[in-house]
């Protein structure tokens, strides 16, 4: 080994060393704005659980987390896997046109887990009475935009997870919109915000959410699905809210070569009453997150276990509920001027029974709203059974 080399070695060596003794006796980190998540924090120990695995690995998470430097080392690596040709960093593949996505595949999804889902989303439908029952699982980025992939980018099979939705959903009609999603890339121009190739984008390049023209897809599908018209993107009243936005999956790669997102949002909304989880909330939409990181949490606030939204002026009485993940909260707009009442249930902070509060509170129609992969590696659908 050349002399340099020895030196390079002695002095990675010794940056982690002094950074492991700067991680314990620093103060800690409790939250991370650019990754818009609680970091791990180490434990207390006690002598008997020091050995057990878990505490080892909460030891692990903590150390990783809290880490000195630790954005500036994930920058490093992918500026240098990048200059290596590399296209798959963090967990993210590096696409083009500064696309990026979630690197999920077969062996990330369980599908015994998610034929358990679905079974869960059938005992739904037992529950909802008279009420139609349809599913509305977005697929993921990937999926629609393959064109954008790295080549040799492997994703899960989308295909054989839509087969066994239709197959298994009992007394639930699925939506399935990745053709809609497909079609408007090319033929919609104008509409939407448009990518460095003159296409519409219905996911933003940075996150892993759809864009709100994305949303505004599913919600016409869906309108059209249960036999309504569904009005025209323009009639919404679309407006820039933020041209900076830097979502979840450049969080994960920091690349210096990233290309901001913008978000818009729809102001032609009816007025309406809205409290999240028993707390009322002024509007719709909380501006003040365009001063922050996570610019997608301006739908609301961000999530709670129930959102009710009630129409003040509405035209008909029609109920909604709709059990769903993040991406219900940017098509809800959308779907306001069509129901007196929309109730969103984020079963990861809902709290009550949810026979019981079907029950309580029957509806016209439920939709069950999610991501794919989302839906496919959920762990609190077993509260549909409660």
């Amino acid at each position: 080994m050349k002399k340099k080399d020895i030196i390079f070695v002695v002095c990675f060596v010794a940056a982690l060393a002094i950074g492991g003794i700067v991680t314990v006796t620093a103060g800690h980190r409790e939250y991370s704005d650019n990754e818009n998540r609680y970091l791990t924090q180490f434990p207390k120990l006690v002598p008997e659980d020091v050995m057990t695995g878990e505490v080892q690995q909460e030891l692990t998470d903590a150390f990783n987390d809290q880490f000195p430097g630790r954005d500036w080392l994930t920058a490093l690596s992918t500026t240098v896997k990048k200059g290596i040709g590399m296209k798959d960093v963090g967990g993210v593949y590096l696409g083009k046109d500064h696309y990026y996505f979630e690197k999920i595949m077969n062996q990330n999804i369980s599908r015994t887990d998610y034929f358990q889902n679905l079974r869960f989303v059938n005992r739904l439908a037992s529950l909802s009475k008279d009420a139609e029952v349809t599913a509305l699982l977005v697929p993921s980025p990937g999926q629609i935009l393959k064109d954008k992939l790295p080549e040799h980018a492997s994703l899960y099979d989308a295909d054989a997870m839509y087969k066994t939705a239709k197959e298994t959903l009992q007394n639930v009609k699925l939506v399935d919109i990745r053709k809609d999603m497909k079609e408007v890339r090319k033929q919609q121009k104008g509409a939407g915000v448009q990518d460095s190739s003159g296409e519409t984008q219905v996911y933003y390049r940075t996150d892993h959410h759809w864009t709100q023209y994305g949303a505004y897809v599913g919600y016409k599908a869906y309108t059209e699905f249960v036999g309504r018209k569904a009005a025209s993107y323009k009639n919404f009243d679309i407006k820039e809210f933020s041209d900076a936005f830097y979502g979840t999956l450049y969080s994960k790669a920091l690349d210096s070569d990233a290309v901001p997102d913008t978000i818009e949002l729809p102001e032609n909304l009816p007025e309406a009453e809205i409290t999240c989880d028993g707390k009322e909330i002024d509007a719709v939409y909380d501006t003040a997150k365009k001063n922050e990181k996570d610019k997608y949490a301006v739908y609301f606030g961000g999530n709670y276990g129930e959102v009710d939204i009630r129409m003040k002026n509405p035209d008909n009485d029609r109920t909604l509920v709709i059990f769903k993940d993040s991406f219900a909260n940017s098509m809800v707009p959308f779907l306001m001027k069509d129901y007196a009442q929309i109730r969103m249930i984020d079963l990861r902070y809902f709290k009550r029974s949810v026979s019981n509060y079907m029950e309580e509170n029957p509806a016209d129609e439920v939709l069950v709203l999610y991501e794919m992969s989302s839906f496919a590696q959920a762990d609190k659908l077993n509260k549909l059974m409660k």
